[in-house]
């Protein structure tokens, strides 16, 4: 069967048990983003193995899957910018960044630290302890968009957070890397490329490579927030307008869609963060703008309909339980790392913060799913023979129970009553009375106005 056929067949198979399972979820009061993650697992090697059979051997229809699951994260950042409630997030800076570094730290000491317990070897130990820092920002952005929390403090500071601790992640991988003589890391972008040259030309900058490293990681981050920001504020609105006035059908979202691309790709090749940190930037810009809702209509239909649950799906289709055999107290110790380290040391971030109990509960619990840098760590531990067949296995199980853990987790905790929601909810509440008293008072005081002036 041709590729294109094969892929095709795929999406014929995925797309409606994705959302027949989310639908089921939903029926029961559970996340849908569950369904779509369940529905993978069902699927993938552990269960069916759908990609293992005849029909899709060859692997290219696999690929372009993958590839498009990639596109969807991507779609997906871009589409939580757009909920971002822009003037929350500012607010809530001072405390997304305690809280992302609280969930750095605590998570890489605690998970070293237990692991080397175990009889790991300290390299090993630090590695998976690296592993287990950064947050997948699209998991909680997805349950947040779900559950119409998007516009809530607590979210504000679980994707602020998650946007700071991706980028303090790849400092903990820069260390490891540089740690690690014989890691092969990708030269791509402009930190790793200098980098590069410099030790090979600089004297100094071969003796210390870690700081050298880190240094460039830290200016080229600071860049590309700085010039990506200031570009997309003082140019999309012109560039929008006169968007609007091409002829071509669907022209406005097709070229949002190339500049997202552009901002995801220039994310990681000047700002040396994950792709989906510069869709999210983009979205964030026209969160605050004058064509965030037609661009919303857009993008709801080509995200939700096709590339999204295709990003949920491909989590499920990677995991195989089998490989677990034999190693489950080194899973349940990582586990009970992953998700103390998040719910324990973010959760108390916030509460020192100013947040409450419960608001504090609720970040933590958004910030327990792991992602993309977690497995960017483990197929560095897999390529540099730091992690074996069952460190590897553990880690993606690791992510795989994270992504699942999450979404159950961030609604229960939305059911959760917190003193400053009963506050809200009685404001709410207070308001229709307050203004019934101002019209009965105000229609006396208008009749006297009336009479005192004839009338009139």
């Amino acid at each position: 069967m041709q590729p294109a056929l094969q892929l095709a067949l795929l999406l014929a198979i995925l797309l409606p048990a994705s959302k027949i399972a989310a639908s089921l979820c939903a029926r029961l009061a559970i996340p849908p983003i569950l369904g779509e993650l369940l529905a993978g697992v069902v699927l993938g090697p552990g269960a069916i193995n759908l990609l293992g059979l005849h029909l899709f051997e060859g692997g290219q229809a696999t690929n372009s899957l993958v590839l498009l699951s990639q596109i969807g994260a991507i779609l997906l950042m871009f589409m939580a910018g757009l909920e971002t409630d822009v003037e929350r997030m500012r607010e809530a800076s001072f405390t997304a960044f305690v809280v992302a570094l609280s969930g750095v730290v605590w998570p890489f000491v605690l998970g070293a630290g237990v692991v080397h317990l175990l009889g790991l070897s300290w390299k090993t130990s630090l590695f998976i302890g690296g592993a287990l820092t950064a947050t997948s920002v699209s998991i909680s952005a997805r349950t947040l968009m779900d559950a119409g929390k998007m516009s809530s403090p607590e979210a504000a500071v679980i994707l602020g957070a998650a946007v700071i601790d991706d980028v303090m992640g790849l400092f903990v991988l820069a260390f490891l890397a540089a740690s690690n003589a014989s890691a092969q890391v990708e030269h791509f972008g402009v930190a790793p490329m200098l980098t590069a040259w410099l030790q090979h030309r600089v004297p100094l900058a071969a003796a210390h490579p870690l700081t050298v490293q880190i240094a460039l990681i830290a200016a080229c981050v600071g860049a590309y927030f700085t010039a990506g920001y200031a570009a997309a504020v003082k140019w999309m609105s012109p560039i929008m307008l006169g968007l609007r006035k091409l002829g071509a059908d669907e022209a406005v979202p097709s070229c949002v869609l190339g500049f997202i691309f552009l901002y995801a790709v220039g994310a990681e090749w000047l700002g040396s963060v994950a792709g989906i940190t510069g869709a999210y930037l983009l979205g964030f810009v026209f969160a605050n703008s004058d064509f965030k809702a037609d661009i919303e209509r857009s993008f709801y239909a080509m995200g939700h309909g096709l590339l999204v649950p295709l990003f949920f799906l491909s989590i499920g289709l990677t995991s195989d339980y089998r490989a677990l055999s034999g190693h489950w107290v080194l899973l349940s110790a990582v586990m009970v790392v992953a998700v103390a380290g998040k719910l324990v040391g973010c959760g108390s971030a916030a509460l020192v913060c100013g947040m409450d109990a419960v608001q504090s509960i609720r970040v933590g619990c958004g910030m327990v799913s792991r992602g993309e840098v977690g497995l960017i760590v483990t197929a560095m531990g897999a390529s540099t023979g730091i992690f074996g067949r069952s460190e590897v296995a553990v880690m993606v199980a690791m992510v795989l129970l994270t992504t699942i853990l999450t979404p159950l987790a961030l609604r229960g905790a939305f059911h959760l009553i917190s003193p400053r929601d009963m506050d809200m909810v009685i404001a709410l509440q207070t308001m229709p009375a307050e203004s019934e008293i101002a019209g009965k008072i105000s229609e006396p005081a208008r009749s006297r106005a009336n009479t005192a002036s004839g009338g009139v």
